[in-house]
């Protein structure tokens, strides 16, 4: 996923805020994290992977599988935008997501989808200021290390992506080879 031996963890860990995290178990290493280094929390960022080509108006979304996505969630890309209003995790292969009506959204293959604000899509909830080390299982209590620098980061290696804002916002700390 990435050289770890280029990895600079900050000192101390982080109490996670679960609040985001709707059945989820486990987070992986490399999710991005907002952290608040006064109140030291740690916050998920959550973005999702498209797996298959959607247009506007298609309120049928197929997302790579291991997505931290739930129900409700805002997602976009920047332009345009939907809402999550239910998730099939049925196939093995992807999951489908069933957008709100008169979704905006329109996105290729492969791209990063972010959590928004709002249904339009046009602004992240939140942008990455750092990286997860560790699997961390998603409990009350549970605490995160915080990656502060790494090199050679391969998104398609990652269990959780990465968007472009988030990548804007780690700024030149992380490397991301392609």
């Amino acid at each position: 996923m990435c050289r770890f031996e280029t990895v600079y963890v900050y000192s101390g860990g982080f109490n996670l805020d679960i609040s985001n995290l709707t059945g989820v178990a486990q987070i992986p290493p490399l999710t991005p994290l907002v952290l608040d280094f006064v109140k030291r929390t740690a916050k998920a960022v959550l973005n999702v992977e498209v797996a298959e080509k959607i247009t506007a108006g298609s309120t049928s979304l197929k997302i790579k599988k291991n997505s931290l996505a739930y129900v409700g969630m805002h997602i976009g890309n920047g332009t345009n935008g939907g809402t999550i209003e239910a998730i099939d995790k049925s196939n093995a292969e992807y999951d489908t997501v069933t957008l709100a009506a008169s979704p905006t959204l329109a996105a290729e293959k492969d791209a990063v989808l972010f959590e928004a604000t709002a249904a339009a899509g046009k602004t992240a909830k939140a942008t990455a200021t750092a990286l997860n080390y560790a699997w961390t299982k998603v409990e009350a209590g549970a605490t995160v290390t915080a990656i502060g620098q790494a090199y050679e980061i391969r998104p398609t290696r990652l269990i959780v992506p990465i968007s472009d804002k988030d990548k804007e916002t780690l700024g030149d700390r992380f490397m991301f080879t392609y």
